[in-house]
């Protein structure tokens, strides 16, 4: 018989979150393991977002629910349907006992996000007392507010941390867990690895994110600016979803007076194939302790794009400002942007790191292989 694993997601947006639910429905559809997934928001609730990787699992042919279906605001008070727009029902004693009966049906539940389970933690009761499988997505410095859940439950993180140090501070604070590294993972398509050096006068640095402050960039632009002193023509191409003024970025524009150089592309479908397309010779990227912080840059990576890496780790890294690792991390303005302007003039340096990550993303990030790692806990 098979297992009934339930995931709860956020939304079906393209996100980091939600690329790593595809590729684990992806793959533990090869283990023959049940797959259902509970959706907090409705489909179409994003100005910003597409409901990108729902039609993904629809053609994998996973159940999909949403939590509209199962809990209901129980007024119809202006307050409850401006929550039930915003997809955060009305917290009541009948939607918690509605949830957690509905939650124990599954044989194990998993969280796609801390996040995702701070969201709906107070609907659930304490009679639910097994352990929280909450796969980490937020890494402390993007904020303590993501870590604001009841520390004292009995959980179980799976997240890329993968040193004692790492994971001691990620979790501090938290009194009852066990933990499992399962770095993010995904299908290798080395058929898009194009990427070439290229002797243009114009450079183009292409940086990935979503624009939320959440996502913070000040760095970077400091960086440009530096490197705008030696490589006048350089251009910043930022790619992602959201309005640059409200994250607050067009301050380091007006203050660094980065106009003519600093464009914002918006929301990219296929990162692979914007890389491929637009000729970027250089992606900057968040980094934390020696890896990139995300999807995005593992999908730069597949196209033979050499990375660069500033360093939001807020413990102490001592392998920082040095080019001889796979993935250079930098914590010095002058640093990076010199280690930049090497990138971009240097074509036998640029495509000696450009080949270390790439043989690195697939030696280690395959999925197939990976999903060995936390195969047991569906079981």
């Amino acid at each position: 018989m098979r297992s009934k694993i339930l995931f709860v997601v956020s939304d079906f947006y393209h996100g980091g979150a939600q690329r790593e639910m595809y590729e684990i429905d992806r793959a533990l559809k090869r283990e023959n393991i049940e797959i259902v997934i509970l959706c907090l928001l409705d489909l179409k609730s994003s100005r910003h977002f597409s409901d990108y990787f729902y039609e993904k699992h629809v053609a994998l042919n996973t159940k999909i629910i949403f939590l509209k279906d199962i809990i209901k605001p129980y007024k119809k008070t202006i307050f409850n349907k401006l929550l039930n727009k915003l997809g955060l029902f009305s917290i009541n004693s009948t939607n918690a006992n509605v949830l957690t009966t509905f939650l124990k049906d599954y044989k194990e539940v998993f969280f796609m996000g801390e996040y995702t389970y701070k969201k709906i933690e107070h609907y659930i009761l304490a009679d639910y007392n097994r352990r929280k499988n909450i796969f980490i997505m937020s890494a402390r410095f993007q904020g303590e507010h993501y870590r604001n859940i009841n520390k004292n439950n009995k959980y179980n993180f799976i997240s890329p941390f993968d040193t004692k140090e790492q994971i001691e501070y990620e979790f501090e604070g938290f009194t009852d867990y066990s933990h499992i590294h399962f770095p993010l993972s995904l299908s290798i398509d080395t058929s898009m690895n194009k990427w070439s050096f290229k002797n243009n006068q114009v450079k183009r640095i292409g940086i990935f994110t979503r624009l939320s402050k959440s996502k913070p960039l000040d760095p970077f632009f400091y960086a440009f600016h530096l490197l705008l002193k030696d490589m006048p023509d350089t251009e910043l191409h930022v790619y992602g979803a959201g309005d640059y003024k409200e994250a607050e970025y067009d301050r380091y524009i007006n203050h660094l007076d980065l106009h003519k150089n600093v464009f914002f592309r918006g929301h990219q479908k296929d990162i692979k194939q914007t890389l491929n397309a637009d000729d970027i010779d250089l992606v900057w990227f968040q980094g934390y302790l020696n890896r990139p912080a995300g999807y995005a840059g593992q999908d730069v990576i597949i196209t033979g794009t050499p990375i660069l890496l500033w360093d939001f780790y807020l413990g102490e890294n001592k392998n920082l400002n040095n080019m001889d690792y796979v993935y250079p991390h930098f914590k010095d303005l002058s640093s990076f942007a010199l280690a930049s302007k090497a990138v971009l003039q240097d074509q036998k340096l640029a495509n000696q790191i450009a080949q270390k990550q790439f043989s690195d993303i697939v030696n280690t990030r395959d999925i197939n292989k990976n999903i060995e790692r936390i195969k047991h806990i569906f079981s």
